[in-house]
């Protein structure tokens, strides 16, 4: 009969046996969480898995702060929801449930919402790039000319 011997690593989550001829035996606990699998889907080197999976935990994040919404006061700025949020799925309990891949995908997304919300990021690049158009430029103080960019920069010296 053989004897082997169990040590338990409870800080790396892994179990180490070894017989009594001096075998090693490791057995490591899966890190992938519920829905790590998924997290790790990609076409083409895109990184599917994780955006479907970030989206859909930040969607459940959303329902969950609509259903609470009411109860929160109107006090409370819109950008530390999404922030509280991004923080609650980098815990450890979620993280571990999830898997690592999964919650850092929902909290990239959740703070990619606190900073819109907080500076509104698209509103600005919107008003710097609307109203530029193809072949003519727009003046600083809101005028147009039919100049193209070529012909604006010539008549200014910039070329």
């Amino acid at each position: 009969m053989k004897e082997i011997t169990i040590d338990i690593d409870k800080e790396e989550g892994i179990l180490r046996g070894e017989e009594e001829s001096g075998t090693e035996m490791h057995l490591e606990k899966s890190s992938a969480g519920v829905m790590g699998g998924f997290a790790k889907a990609e076409i083409m080197g895109v990184p599917i898995g994780a955006a479907g999976v970030g989206l859909l935990t930040v969607s459940v994040w959303d329902a969950l702060r609509g259903l609470v919404g009411g109860a929160l006061p109107a006090a409370i700025p819109q950008w530390l929801i999404p922030a509280i949020g991004a923080v609650v799925v980098q815990s450890k309990m979620i993280k571990d449930f999830m898997g690592p891949d999964a919650a850092n995908a929902a909290g990239i997304i959740l703070t990619a919402d606190a900073i819109q919300a907080l500076f509104n990021v698209r509103g600005l690049v919107s008003g710097l790039v609307g109203g530029v158009k193809l072949g003519q430029t727009k003046a600083i103080g809101g005028g147009e000319t039919n100049q193209s960019i070529d012909e604006y920069l010539k008549a200014h010296g910039l070329v």
